[in-house]
Protein backbone atom coordinates (compact mmCIF):
# COMPACT_ATOMS: atom_id res chain seq x y z
CA UNK A 1 0.00 0.00 0.00
CA UNK A 2 1.56 3.60 -1.26
CA UNK A 3 2.44 5.78 1.79
CA UNK A 4 3.02 8.91 -0.74
CA UNK A 5 2.10 12.06 1.46
CA UNK A 6 -0.77 14.26 0.74
CA UNK A 7 1.44 17.41 -0.45
CA UNK A 8 4.39 18.12 -1.91
CA UNK A 9 6.79 18.96 0.56
CA UNK A 10 10.46 18.74 0.99
CA UNK A 11 10.62 15.70 3.31
CA UNK A 12 8.47 14.16 0.68
CA UNK A 13 11.30 14.26 -1.48
CA UNK A 14 12.47 11.09 0.11
CA UNK A 15 9.38 9.03 0.38
CA UNK A 16 8.45 9.49 -3.16
CA UNK A 17 12.01 9.22 -4.20
CA UNK A 18 11.68 5.29 -2.26
CA UNK A 19 8.09 4.81 -3.58
CA UNK A 20 8.62 5.41 -7.08
CA UNK A 21 12.30 4.16 -7.15
CA UNK A 22 12.77 3.23 -11.40
CA UNK A 23 9.80 5.46 -12.29
CA UNK A 24 11.20 8.02 -14.63
CA UNK A 25 11.23 11.79 -13.83
CA UNK A 26 13.68 13.22 -16.01
CA UNK A 27 14.15 13.00 -20.21
CA UNK A 28 16.86 14.47 -22.14
CA UNK A 29 19.36 13.78 -24.59
CA UNK A 30 21.75 11.86 -22.31
CA UNK A 31 18.57 9.84 -21.54
CA UNK A 32 16.36 9.05 -18.70
CA UNK A 33 16.69 9.70 -15.43
CA UNK A 34 14.66 7.46 -12.65
CA UNK A 35 13.51 9.11 -9.10
CA UNK A 36 15.84 6.85 -7.36
CA UNK A 37 18.91 8.82 -8.96
CA UNK A 38 16.85 11.99 -7.94
CA UNK A 39 16.61 10.71 -4.60
CA UNK A 40 20.15 10.50 -3.99
CA UNK A 41 21.33 13.31 -5.79
CA UNK A 42 19.09 15.39 -3.42
CA UNK A 43 20.34 13.79 -0.45
CA UNK A 44 24.17 14.53 -1.93
CA UNK A 45 23.24 18.22 -2.06
CA UNK A 46 21.80 17.71 1.01
CA UNK A 47 24.85 16.31 2.61
CA UNK A 48 27.27 18.92 0.90
CA UNK A 49 25.14 21.74 2.09
CA UNK A 50 25.88 20.64 6.04
CA UNK A 51 29.30 19.93 5.16
CA UNK A 52 29.52 23.34 4.05
CA UNK A 53 27.89 24.70 7.50
CA UNK A 54 24.79 25.92 6.19
CA UNK A 55 22.23 26.47 8.59
CA UNK A 56 18.33 26.96 8.77
CA UNK A 57 17.76 30.95 7.67
CA UNK A 58 20.91 31.08 6.10
CA UNK A 59 20.72 32.13 2.02
CA UNK A 60 22.11 30.64 -0.20
CA UNK A 61 21.89 31.24 -4.13
CA UNK A 62 21.19 28.09 -6.52
CA UNK A 63 21.02 27.51 -9.99
CA UNK A 64 17.69 28.26 -11.62
CA UNK A 65 18.57 26.67 -14.70
CA UNK A 66 15.61 24.36 -15.49
CA UNK A 67 17.50 21.03 -14.96
CA UNK A 68 17.19 18.66 -12.72
CA UNK A 69 20.34 19.21 -11.08
CA UNK A 70 18.23 22.83 -10.38
CA UNK A 71 15.98 20.86 -8.34
CA UNK A 72 17.81 19.04 -6.40
CA UNK A 73 19.55 21.46 -5.20
CA UNK A 74 16.80 23.61 -4.16
CA UNK A 75 15.13 20.66 -1.90
CA UNK A 76 18.67 19.64 -1.06
CA UNK A 77 19.31 22.90 0.34
CA UNK A 78 15.63 23.27 2.01
CA UNK A 79 16.40 20.35 3.78
CA UNK A 80 19.04 22.13 5.77
CA UNK A 81 16.13 24.88 6.63
CA UNK A 82 18.16 27.23 4.30
CA UNK A 83 16.17 29.75 2.32
CA UNK A 84 17.33 28.89 -1.26
CA UNK A 85 17.69 31.73 -3.93
CA UNK A 86 17.40 29.91 -7.13
CA UNK A 87 18.89 32.76 -10.35
CA UNK A 88 20.23 31.73 -13.55
CA UNK A 89 23.13 32.70 -15.89
CA UNK A 90 21.17 34.94 -17.87
CA UNK A 91 20.35 37.09 -14.40
CA UNK A 92 23.59 37.21 -12.75
CA UNK A 93 23.86 40.35 -12.44
CA UNK A 94 21.15 41.18 -10.37
CA UNK A 95 23.18 39.75 -7.32
CA UNK A 96 24.66 42.88 -6.78
CA UNK A 97 21.18 44.41 -6.79
CA UNK A 98 20.59 41.35 -4.23
CA UNK A 99 23.34 42.27 -2.07
CA UNK A 100 21.74 45.73 -1.15
CA UNK A 101 18.88 43.75 0.26
CA UNK A 102 19.59 40.25 1.47
CA UNK A 103 22.89 38.70 3.35
CA UNK A 104 24.24 35.90 0.73
CA UNK A 105 26.06 33.31 3.20
CA UNK A 106 26.59 30.53 0.55
CA UNK A 107 26.52 29.72 -2.97
CA UNK A 108 26.34 26.42 -5.12
CA UNK A 109 29.08 26.96 -7.65
CA UNK A 110 30.34 23.58 -9.44
CA UNK A 111 28.85 21.14 -7.29
CA UNK A 112 30.19 22.39 -4.29
CA UNK A 113 28.70 24.76 -2.01
CA UNK A 114 31.35 27.72 -1.12
CA UNK A 115 30.39 30.47 1.94
CA UNK A 116 30.43 33.99 0.54
CA UNK A 117 28.97 36.42 3.09
CA UNK A 118 28.25 39.28 0.67
CA UNK A 119 26.20 41.97 1.51
CA UNK A 120 24.07 42.66 4.73
CA UNK A 121 20.35 42.42 4.95
CA UNK A 122 17.96 45.39 5.49
CA UNK A 123 15.87 46.21 8.08
CA UNK A 124 12.62 44.70 6.42
CA UNK A 125 14.65 41.65 5.62
CA UNK A 126 16.17 40.90 8.61
CA UNK A 127 12.36 41.04 10.50
CA UNK A 128 10.89 38.53 7.46
CA UNK A 129 13.96 35.87 8.12
CA UNK A 130 12.73 36.58 11.54
CA UNK A 131 9.26 35.37 10.83
CA UNK A 132 10.23 32.24 8.70
CA UNK A 133 13.00 31.20 11.26
CA UNK A 134 9.98 31.29 13.72
CA UNK A 135 8.15 29.13 11.67
CA UNK A 136 11.13 26.77 11.48
CA UNK A 137 10.67 26.34 7.80
CA UNK A 138 12.58 26.51 4.61
CA UNK A 139 12.17 29.44 2.33
CA UNK A 140 12.26 30.88 -1.38
CA UNK A 141 13.31 33.82 -2.80
CA UNK A 142 11.62 34.67 -5.98
CA UNK A 143 12.57 37.82 -8.04
CA UNK A 144 9.69 39.13 -9.52
CA UNK A 145 9.47 39.34 -13.48
CA UNK A 146 9.53 43.20 -13.66
CA UNK A 147 8.04 43.56 -16.88
CA UNK A 148 6.90 47.10 -16.57
CA UNK A 149 9.72 48.04 -13.88
CA UNK A 150 12.48 46.92 -11.52
CA UNK A 151 12.28 43.59 -10.20
CA UNK A 152 11.40 43.08 -6.36
CA UNK A 153 12.03 40.08 -4.16
CA UNK A 154 9.68 37.89 -2.58
CA UNK A 155 10.33 36.06 0.31
CA UNK A 156 8.41 32.60 0.51
CA UNK A 157 7.70 30.10 3.09
CA UNK A 158 8.42 27.35 1.21
CA UNK A 159 6.85 24.88 3.17
CA UNK A 160 3.30 26.80 2.58
CA UNK A 161 3.74 27.62 -0.84
CA UNK A 162 4.53 23.49 -1.53
CA UNK A 163 1.15 22.84 0.38
CA UNK A 164 -0.94 23.99 -2.24
CA UNK A 165 0.89 21.23 -4.63
CA UNK A 166 -1.14 18.32 -4.15
CA UNK A 167 1.04 14.76 -4.33
CA UNK A 168 -2.22 12.35 -6.96
CA UNK A 169 -1.09 9.55 -8.86
CA UNK A 170 -2.09 10.14 -12.69
CA UNK A 171 -1.05 9.77 -16.15
CA UNK A 172 2.69 10.13 -16.62
CA UNK A 173 2.65 12.80 -18.87
CA UNK A 174 5.74 14.29 -20.56
CA UNK A 175 6.02 18.06 -19.75
CA UNK A 176 8.34 20.26 -21.48
CA UNK A 177 9.10 23.85 -18.94
CA UNK A 178 9.81 26.37 -20.91
CA UNK A 179 9.91 29.04 -17.92
CA UNK A 180 13.48 28.65 -15.73
CA UNK A 181 13.55 27.41 -12.07
CA UNK A 182 13.83 30.66 -10.75
CA UNK A 183 10.56 32.09 -12.10
CA UNK A 184 7.28 30.54 -10.61
CA UNK A 185 5.87 29.37 -13.34
CA UNK A 186 8.44 27.21 -14.26
CA UNK A 187 9.02 25.92 -10.69
CA UNK A 188 5.19 25.08 -10.62
CA UNK A 189 5.29 23.38 -13.41
CA UNK A 190 8.01 21.29 -12.38
CA UNK A 191 6.42 20.80 -8.62
CA UNK A 192 2.78 19.70 -10.19
CA UNK A 193 5.02 17.17 -12.46
CA UNK A 194 7.19 15.67 -9.39
CA UNK A 195 3.92 15.87 -7.28
CA UNK A 196 1.92 14.31 -10.19
CA UNK A 197 4.54 11.29 -11.25
CA UNK A 198 5.22 12.86 -14.60
CA UNK A 199 8.28 13.00 -16.37
CA UNK A 200 10.20 16.44 -16.99
CA UNK A 201 11.47 16.49 -20.49
CA UNK A 202 14.87 19.13 -20.47
CA UNK A 203 14.03 21.84 -22.47
CA UNK A 204 16.26 23.20 -25.14
CA UNK A 205 19.46 25.36 -24.43
CA UNK A 206 18.34 28.06 -26.81
CA UNK A 207 14.41 28.48 -26.55
CA UNK A 208 13.68 29.30 -30.48
CA UNK A 209 10.40 27.78 -32.38
CA UNK A 210 12.26 25.68 -34.17
CA UNK A 211 14.28 23.75 -30.89
CA UNK A 212 11.48 23.33 -29.13
CA UNK A 213 9.17 22.15 -31.84
CA UNK A 214 12.41 19.52 -32.14
CA UNK A 215 12.43 18.63 -28.53
CA UNK A 216 8.46 17.74 -28.63
CA UNK A 217 9.23 15.59 -31.47
CA UNK A 218 11.85 13.89 -30.24
CA UNK A 219 10.47 13.16 -26.80
CA UNK A 220 6.88 12.54 -27.65
CA UNK A 221 6.27 15.76 -25.58
CA UNK A 222 2.52 16.03 -24.20
CA UNK A 223 2.07 19.11 -22.38
CA UNK A 224 3.92 22.28 -22.97
CA UNK A 225 3.28 25.24 -20.56
CA UNK A 226 3.84 28.42 -22.28
CA UNK A 227 3.03 32.04 -22.83
CA UNK A 228 0.82 32.97 -25.15
CA UNK A 229 4.07 35.41 -27.21
CA UNK A 230 5.64 31.97 -27.47
CA UNK A 231 2.44 29.81 -28.85
CA UNK A 232 2.67 32.95 -31.28
CA UNK A 233 6.05 32.84 -32.34
CA UNK A 234 5.56 28.85 -32.43
CA UNK A 235 2.44 29.67 -35.12
CA UNK A 236 4.53 32.39 -37.06
CA UNK A 237 7.13 29.81 -37.77
CA UNK A 238 4.89 26.94 -39.07
CA UNK A 239 5.59 24.26 -36.66
CA UNK A 240 2.57 22.11 -36.89
CA UNK A 241 3.34 21.87 -40.43
CA UNK A 242 7.37 21.35 -40.51
CA UNK A 243 7.31 19.03 -37.41
CA UNK A 244 5.52 16.65 -35.90
CA UNK A 245 3.33 17.23 -32.87
CA UNK A 246 0.88 14.71 -32.86
CA UNK A 247 1.63 13.61 -29.08
CA UNK A 248 1.16 17.29 -27.47
CA UNK A 249 -1.93 16.60 -26.22
CA UNK A 250 -2.43 20.17 -23.11
CA UNK A 251 -0.64 23.44 -23.69
CA UNK A 252 -1.67 25.35 -19.88
CA UNK A 253 -0.45 29.38 -20.94
CA UNK A 254 -0.24 32.07 -18.84
CA UNK A 255 2.15 34.63 -17.41
CA UNK A 256 0.47 37.47 -19.88
CA UNK A 257 -3.33 37.78 -21.60
CA UNK A 258 -4.11 35.43 -24.36
CA UNK A 259 -5.56 37.32 -27.45
CA UNK A 260 -8.79 35.49 -28.41
CA UNK A 261 -8.08 35.81 -32.35
CA UNK A 262 -4.22 34.28 -31.19
CA UNK A 263 -6.19 31.69 -29.14
CA UNK A 264 -8.29 30.62 -32.30
CA UNK A 265 -5.33 30.36 -34.44
CA UNK A 266 -3.99 27.81 -32.12
CA UNK A 267 -6.83 25.51 -31.77
CA UNK A 268 -7.08 25.51 -35.44
CA UNK A 269 -3.32 24.76 -36.02
CA UNK A 270 -3.30 22.08 -33.56
CA UNK A 271 -6.93 20.65 -33.03
CA UNK A 272 -6.50 17.90 -30.86
CA UNK A 273 -4.79 19.83 -28.30
CA UNK A 274 -6.72 21.73 -25.17
CA UNK A 275 -5.24 24.66 -24.41
CA UNK A 276 -5.84 25.62 -20.25
CA UNK A 277 -5.70 28.62 -18.84
CA UNK A 278 -3.55 29.48 -15.91
CA UNK A 279 -3.07 32.58 -13.86
CA UNK A 280 -0.20 33.12 -10.82
CA UNK A 281 2.07 35.47 -9.27
CA UNK A 282 5.40 35.16 -8.02
CA UNK A 283 3.74 36.80 -4.59
CA UNK A 284 0.78 33.95 -4.37
CA UNK A 285 1.36 30.85 -6.23
CA UNK A 286 -0.92 29.44 -8.89
CA UNK A 287 -4.51 30.07 -8.35
CA UNK A 288 -7.40 28.70 -9.14
CA UNK A 289 -8.75 30.33 -13.05
CA UNK A 290 -10.84 29.44 -16.12
CA UNK A 291 -10.68 31.31 -19.38
CA UNK A 292 -13.40 33.58 -19.95
CA UNK A 293 -13.84 35.83 -23.25
CA UNK A 294 -11.20 38.65 -23.49
CA UNK A 295 -9.99 37.59 -19.37
CA UNK A 296 -9.99 35.38 -16.57
CA UNK A 297 -12.54 34.15 -14.29
CA UNK A 298 -11.59 33.11 -10.99
CA UNK A 299 -14.06 30.54 -9.01
CA UNK A 300 -14.61 29.44 -5.40
CA UNK A 301 -13.41 25.83 -6.53
CA UNK A 302 -9.95 25.55 -4.07
CA UNK A 303 -10.07 25.84 -0.16
CA UNK A 304 -7.65 28.70 1.04
CA UNK A 305 -8.50 31.37 -1.78
CA UNK A 306 -10.30 34.18 -2.28
CA UNK A 307 -10.51 37.68 -4.26
CA UNK A 308 -11.81 41.10 -4.00
CA UNK A 309 -12.49 43.60 -6.70
CA UNK A 310 -11.41 47.16 -5.22
CA UNK A 311 -11.28 50.12 -7.30
CA UNK A 312 -11.29 47.98 -10.33
CA UNK A 313 -8.46 46.18 -9.13
CA UNK A 314 -7.97 42.62 -8.22
CA UNK A 315 -7.05 41.66 -4.29
CA UNK A 316 -6.18 37.69 -3.77
CA UNK A 317 -5.54 36.17 -0.59
CA UNK A 318 -4.03 32.96 -1.24
CA UNK A 319 -2.51 30.28 1.48
CA UNK A 320 0.86 30.36 -0.55
CA UNK A 321 1.01 33.81 -0.46
CA UNK A 322 4.46 35.48 0.07
CA UNK A 323 5.83 36.61 3.53
CA UNK A 324 7.01 39.89 1.98
CA UNK A 325 9.24 41.80 -0.07
CA UNK A 326 12.68 41.80 0.80
CA UNK A 327 13.45 44.83 -1.84
CA UNK A 328 10.68 46.73 -3.53
CA UNK A 329 7.70 48.87 -2.47
CA UNK A 330 5.84 46.56 0.10
CA UNK A 331 2.74 47.96 -0.59
CA UNK A 332 0.95 45.62 -2.64
CA UNK A 333 1.10 43.15 0.06
CA UNK A 334 -1.40 43.95 2.93
CA UNK A 335 -0.86 43.06 6.59
CA UNK A 336 -4.14 42.11 6.01
CA UNK A 337 -3.46 39.15 3.95
CA UNK A 338 -4.60 40.66 0.78
CA UNK A 339 -1.91 40.75 -2.26
CA UNK A 340 -3.03 43.98 -4.48
CA UNK A 341 -1.86 42.32 -7.77
CA UNK A 342 -1.81 45.37 -10.00
CA UNK A 343 -4.48 43.64 -12.48
CA UNK A 344 -7.70 45.29 -13.56
CA UNK A 345 -10.47 43.71 -12.92
CA UNK A 346 -14.18 43.37 -13.29
CA UNK A 347 -16.69 41.53 -11.11
CA UNK A 348 -19.22 39.64 -12.74
CA UNK A 349 -22.75 39.08 -11.80
CA UNK A 350 -22.47 35.83 -10.64
CA UNK A 351 -19.84 36.98 -8.42
CA UNK A 352 -16.86 35.48 -10.22
CA UNK A 353 -13.68 38.19 -11.27
CA UNK A 354 -12.65 38.83 -14.79
CA UNK A 355 -9.49 40.11 -15.45
CA UNK A 356 -8.38 42.57 -18.02
CA UNK A 357 -5.08 43.57 -17.74
CA UNK A 358 -2.57 44.98 -16.28
CA UNK A 359 -3.26 48.65 -14.31
CA UNK A 360 0.20 49.66 -14.91
CA UNK A 361 -0.16 49.01 -18.69
CA UNK A 362 -3.26 51.24 -19.18
CA UNK A 363 -3.02 54.06 -21.64
CA UNK A 364 -4.62 57.62 -20.54
CA UNK A 365 -5.74 59.47 -23.74
CA UNK A 366 -7.02 62.63 -22.55
CA UNK A 367 -8.74 61.03 -19.22
CA UNK A 368 -9.87 57.99 -21.58
CA UNK A 369 -8.38 54.35 -20.06
CA UNK A 370 -6.96 52.36 -22.73
CA UNK A 371 -6.02 48.80 -22.39
CA UNK A 372 -3.50 47.51 -24.33
CA UNK A 373 -4.85 43.97 -24.23
CA UNK A 374 -8.29 44.86 -25.81
CA UNK A 375 -6.94 47.12 -28.85
CA UNK A 376 -4.43 44.55 -29.50
CA UNK A 377 -7.07 41.60 -29.92
CA UNK A 378 -8.51 44.24 -32.69
CA UNK A 379 -5.65 44.65 -34.26
CA UNK A 380 -4.56 40.83 -34.50
CA UNK A 381 -7.73 39.94 -36.02
CA UNK A 382 -6.79 41.71 -39.31
CA UNK A 383 -5.70 39.00 -41.81
CA UNK A 384 -1.87 41.07 -42.23
CA UNK A 385 -1.34 41.64 -38.83
CA UNK A 386 0.70 38.12 -37.94
CA UNK A 387 1.57 40.53 -34.07
CA UNK A 388 1.43 43.57 -32.49
CA UNK A 389 2.21 45.32 -28.97
CA UNK A 390 0.48 48.38 -27.99
CA UNK A 391 1.93 50.77 -25.76
CA UNK A 392 1.71 54.66 -25.04
CA UNK A 393 3.40 57.48 -26.08
CA UNK A 394 3.58 61.29 -24.76
CA UNK A 395 1.59 63.64 -25.67
CA UNK A 396 1.48 67.48 -25.60
CA UNK A 397 -2.56 67.62 -25.86
CA UNK A 398 -3.77 64.17 -24.19
CA UNK A 399 -0.79 63.43 -22.07
CA UNK A 400 -0.53 60.47 -24.22
CA UNK A 401 -1.62 58.75 -27.20
CA UNK A 402 -1.79 54.90 -28.30
CA UNK A 403 1.34 53.64 -30.74
CA UNK A 404 1.77 50.17 -31.68
CA UNK A 405 4.42 47.94 -32.94
CA UNK A 406 2.77 45.71 -35.95
CA UNK A 407 4.70 42.67 -38.00
CA UNK A 408 2.82 43.13 -41.25
CA UNK A 409 2.71 40.36 -43.97
CA UNK A 410 1.47 42.70 -46.52
CA UNK A 411 3.38 44.10 -49.36
CA UNK A 412 2.19 47.75 -48.18
CA UNK A 413 5.81 48.52 -46.12
CA UNK A 414 4.83 52.39 -45.68
CA UNK A 415 3.91 52.72 -41.73
CA UNK A 416 1.49 55.66 -42.72
CA UNK A 417 -0.22 53.47 -45.36
CA UNK A 418 -0.54 50.49 -42.64
CA UNK A 419 -1.88 53.17 -40.16
CA UNK A 420 -5.18 53.99 -42.90
CA UNK A 421 -5.61 50.30 -43.23
CA UNK A 422 -5.80 49.84 -39.65
CA UNK A 423 -7.93 52.65 -38.43
CA UNK A 424 -10.20 51.39 -41.37
CA UNK A 425 -9.90 47.96 -39.91
CA UNK A 426 -10.46 48.81 -36.36
CA UNK A 427 -12.65 51.67 -36.23
CA UNK A 428 -15.95 50.15 -36.39
CA UNK A 429 -14.93 48.20 -33.36
CA UNK A 430 -12.54 50.47 -30.80
CA UNK A 431 -13.37 54.28 -30.24
CA UNK A 432 -10.73 56.65 -31.83
CA UNK A 433 -8.94 57.75 -28.72
CA UNK A 434 -8.58 53.65 -28.77
CA UNK A 435 -7.00 53.43 -32.40
CA UNK A 436 -2.88 53.81 -32.79
CA UNK A 437 -1.90 57.47 -33.43
CA UNK A 438 1.65 55.85 -34.03
CA UNK A 439 2.26 52.55 -36.40
CA UNK A 440 5.75 51.24 -36.44
CA UNK A 441 6.50 48.19 -38.62
CA UNK A 442 8.84 45.31 -36.84
CA UNK A 443 10.02 42.69 -37.97
CA UNK A 444 9.10 40.72 -34.43
CA UNK A 445 7.95 41.74 -31.34
CA UNK A 446 10.10 41.76 -28.55
CA UNK A 447 9.50 39.35 -25.22
CA UNK A 448 11.60 39.52 -21.93
CA UNK A 449 13.78 36.51 -20.48
CA UNK A 450 10.26 34.92 -19.47
CA UNK A 451 9.08 34.82 -22.86
CA UNK A 452 6.24 37.51 -21.92
CA UNK A 453 5.35 40.66 -24.84
CA UNK A 454 7.45 43.27 -23.32
CA UNK A 455 4.98 46.03 -21.84
CA UNK A 456 7.67 49.31 -21.30
CA UNK A 457 6.97 51.74 -23.87
CA UNK A 458 9.40 52.40 -27.07
CA UNK A 459 12.61 54.28 -26.68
Amino acid sequence: MSNEPRSLTVEAIPVLARERAGAGLWLDEAGARTWREFGATVEAARRLCVAAGLRPGAVVVTSGEATLESLAWLFGAAATGAVVAPLRRERAGEIETWKKSIGIGWRVQNGHVVRVGEGTPSAAAVKLFGELQARGHPGLILATGGTTGTPKLVLHDLTTLLATVPVKAGRDWRILPLMRFDHIGGLDAAWRALAGGQVLVAPPAELTPGAVAAAIARHHVEVLPATPSFLNLLLLAGIERTHELGSLRVVPYGAEPMPAGLLERLRAALPRVEFVQRFGTSETGTLPVQAAGAGLVLRDDQSGFAWKVVNEELWVRSPARGLGYLAGDSGQLETSGWFRTGDFAEQLPDGAVRILGRRSDLINVGGEKVLPGGVEDVLLAHPLVTDCRVYPVPSAVLGQMVAAEVVWRGEERDALAVKRLLHAFAGTSLPKSHLPAVVRLVGAIDTTRNLKKVRTAHP
